[in-house]
């Protein structure tokens, strides 16, 4: 009766659409603004402007309130503005959007033009040759997004889930195969690796970050070996583009709280700055589904960035550094670090100090005007100590990155390529109860990548990299990817690649260790290696002048050898080691995002998962991966743009479950979950310099009953909080708000 109760308010919900139109020819870029001039400080439109693209015969004529609307077929272009009494201008148009203002002055006092355009919601390019699905602040601010792990809560592509029942971590999944496999980068710059794996994500504020870039499948070799699954690149702010100061605050019903402030100072036309500023704390303890264990640890989490721009007419730099520091306790009510050690509670705590410095030059050669270099360097310090009840972890990561990075044509701009060199240092010491793990990995490499273009129309990039690790040889990683453009609105693109991935089992995997299960790690372990395969197709669209789009892929990954975390073994055993055998991902998704009037928009994907292993010599799918997946997305913004509205659903299939059937009949669990909702929503209200909003997670009140095992016998052998499928805190009521002071424009 609950279910069906549910799936009709989702009908009700998702179902009531405004009228369709039929769908007409459209151009993949669209450009919406208005042409007026300022006379004695007002502002007047100009009709009947002539604006035409000058990479096409694309027109548009200005209406009687200035406004016009013209469809480019790649970024950047340049418009053409003419209009009688006024002088013919040209400007460069380098981003999608709307919202677009020309500010025309009378010949004899014209100097420029300023156009304004508006971060994007969702996109993807029909021209890049990698199938890359770029998310703007408008699609990361449809949630609360405090931090990485939560910016993805209205994205089809990545799948985010909690790692167990006590940390609060929460990890990814893209093509059903587990965010370890994913590249995480900043800017091109590494994001999680290595110590940073399990607990990374919670370490970037959203309010930092500008957009995303999301690519499945292998990537450019450019970016290392890495990247078996796909790769993830964000954009932080700038400060050549950001605001002079912006302030973020964020609560919600569990007592978390969070501030976020940062500015930029445009200091003159080559020098900017800009600091990032983050803290957030959970202050009371919760346990909504009433096991006496704490919902989400109780703590603090700071973070802080400054960074530097440097524009120069042959050079660009951007440097800074970065820090966090977390220190937080989950477990059992009553818990914290600080408690006398014979006090008798199962506690788990969580302390991190993560360090970093950064650096980016870009070179453009004199003497050959296509030909740049690009250096990148990273040095990085990670340290933490966590406690699971009687297990202690302690490990440090030390790392220098650095890449080189050449790029040219060859005759023409048809033929490009990109060379360079690259390399890491990665110096490990781990310790896992009474066990130490000394590592240092220095891996030099060097790639190649040529792309060929065909008017406009056809590209491949074939790439090919080769890395030397210290302790596993020579790692080669071939790619190739195509992309074929039908028509002006549709993409058709391929991609094959090998990548490569070196396992830190006790980091990558630290959310195992809240449980009484004894670890048995092979001590011969050596990189995984997958080779992916993905086909992917984009169509858009045209409803009441606005653009839809629809687009399906498949994926399939087959690993040569793999790292298995098998829980099956034993309920009291938890087995990694090195697999040759039967291992691969099939993943297909399909997904339809209508705009279907200038005000309202509406998404569905539907994924489907074939993951599987062998496990104990019998081919399963893997745990905790569902075969099937629904999203939902719906968004509606008033006329005047001062009121949003935005309603998520997610459904997620039966998971299988590890085996529980050797432990007591009280401590068993079924081998197989159940399908269940999730429901979120959010009510945003923007003035000039404010805006406020309020939203609800988890509204249909999913909680995952018995979600530990032995929760009442905690040092006993059967405990275990990692055997998580679904919410375990039930419904949460956030409210926040946006403040921020733009630059003056010039």
């Amino acid at each position: 009766m609950h279910q069906k109760i549910r799936i009709g308010v989702l009908l009700l919900t998702f179902f009531v659409f405004h009228n369709l139109t039929y769908a007409q020819e459209h151009n993949e870029i669209e450009i919406q603004g208005k042409v007026v001039t300022i006379k004695k400080g007002i502002e007047e439109p100009i009709p009947y402007v002539k604006v035409k693209c000058a990479s096409s015969d694309h027109v548009a004529i200005t209406k009687e309130d200035g406004s016009f609307q013209i469809h480019l077929h790649e970024l950047p272009d340049t418009l053409m503005i003419k209009a009688v009494g006024y002088e013919l201008m040209a400007f460069v148009v380098e981003q999608e959007g709307k919202d677009v203002v020309v500010n025309l002055k009378d010949g004899s006092m014209l100097k420029g033009v300023t156009v304004f355009g508006r971060n994007l919601g969702k996109h993807i390019d029909l021209k890049d040759p990698f199938n890359v699905e770029k998310i703007g602040q408008d699609e990361l601010r449809k949630a609360a997004c405090c931090n990485l792990s939560e910016s993805f809560e209205t994205n089809a592509s990545v799948d985010v889930n909690l790692t167990d029942a006590v940390s609060g971590a929460k990890k990814i999944q893209m093509l059903g195969l587990d965010g370890v496999y994913t590249q995480l980068q900043w800017e091109n710059i590494p994001l999680i690796r290595g110590l940073s794996t399990s607990y990374g994500l919670s370490f970037t504020p959203g309010t930092w970050i500008e957009s995303i870039q999301i690519t499945k499948g292998t990537g450019s070799v450019v970016n290392g070996y890495e990247s078996i699954a796909g790769m993830i690149n964000l954009e932080v702010k700038k400060p050549s583009e950001s605001e002079r100061l912006y302030v973020n605050l964020y609560g919600n019903k569990f007592t978390r709280g969070e501030i976020n402030v940062h500015g930029a100072q445009r200091i003159n036309d080559k020098w900017s700055t800009m600091t990032f500023l983050h803290a957030s704390n959970q202050f009371n303890e919760t346990d909504v589904n009433k096991d006496g264990f704490k919902d989400m640890p109780v703590g603090f989490l700071g973070a802080a960035m400054h960074r530097w721009d440097f524009r120069g007419k042959n050079m660009e730099s951007r440097f800074g550094i970065k820090g966090t520091f977390a220190d937080k306790d989950g477990g059992q009510l009553g818990y914290n670090s600080s408690s006398d050690p014979t006090f008798p509670k199962w506690g788990a705590s969580f302390k991190t100090t993560h360090l970093e410095a950064f650096g980016k030059m870009g070179i453009f050669m004199k003497n050959r005007p296509k030909g740049s270099l690009g250096i990148v360097n990273q040095l990085k310090y990670h340290q933490m100590n966590n406690v699971f009840g009687n297990s202690t972890y302690s490990g440090t990561q030390k790392k220098w990155y650095s890449n080189w990075i050449y790029s040219d044509i060859i005759g023409n701009t048809n033929h490009t390529y990109k060379t360079g060199a690259s390399f890491i240092l990665d110096d490990y010491s781990q310790t896992y109860n009474d066990s130490t793990f000394l590592k240092t990995e220095i891996v030099p490499g060097a790639f190649f990548e040529y792309t060929y273009k065909h008017l406009e129309k056809f590209t491949l990039v074939a790439g090919v990299r080769a890395d030397y690790h210290n302790l596993f040889g020579t790692l080669f990683a071939p790619r190739l990817h195509a992309k074929w453009n039908p028509s002006k609105k549709s993409a058709l693109r391929f991609s094959v690649g090998r990548g490569y991935r070196v396992p830190n089992p006790y980091s990558d995997f630290n959310s195992l260790m809240a449980s009484s299960r004894t670890w048995i790690v092979d001590p011969n372990i050596v990189p995984e290696d997958g080779i992916s395969s993905g086909v992917t197709f984009t169509q858009k669209f045209l409803i009441k002048d606005e653009v839809s789009t629809f687009s399906v892929d498949y994926f399939y990954t087959h690993f040569l050898n793999q790292l298995v975390t098998d829980l099956d073994v034993s309920p009291n055993e938890v087995h990694i080691y090195n697999t040759t055998g039967t291992s691969f991902s099939h993943a297909v998704q399909a997904e339809l995002a209508l705009k279907l009037t200038k005000t309202f928009e509406f998404r569905i994907a539907a994924k489907y998962y074939d993951v599987k292993a062998e496990f104990g010599g019998e081919l399963q799918q893997k745990a905790f991966v569902p075969k099937y997946r629904v999203l939902l997305n719906s968004g509606y913004k008033t006329r005047n743009k001062k009121w949003e509205f935005d309603l998520t659903a997610n459904w997620v299939g039966k998971k299988r479950l590890p085996s529980t059937a050797s432990n007591p009949i009280k401590h068993a669990r079924p081998d197989e979950s159940v399908d269940y909702w999730v429901l979120n929503s959010q009510i945003t209200y923007r003035m000039k310099k404010f805006s406020f909003y309020i939203g609800a997670e988890n509204m249909l009140n999913v909680i995952q009953q018995n979600a530990i095992i032995s929760a009442d016998d905690p040092f006993g052998p059967y405990f275990d909080a990692t055997q998580l499928w679904a919410p375990i805190s039930g419904v949460n009521i956030y409210a926040g708000l946006h403040f921020d002071i733009k630059h003056k424009k010039k």
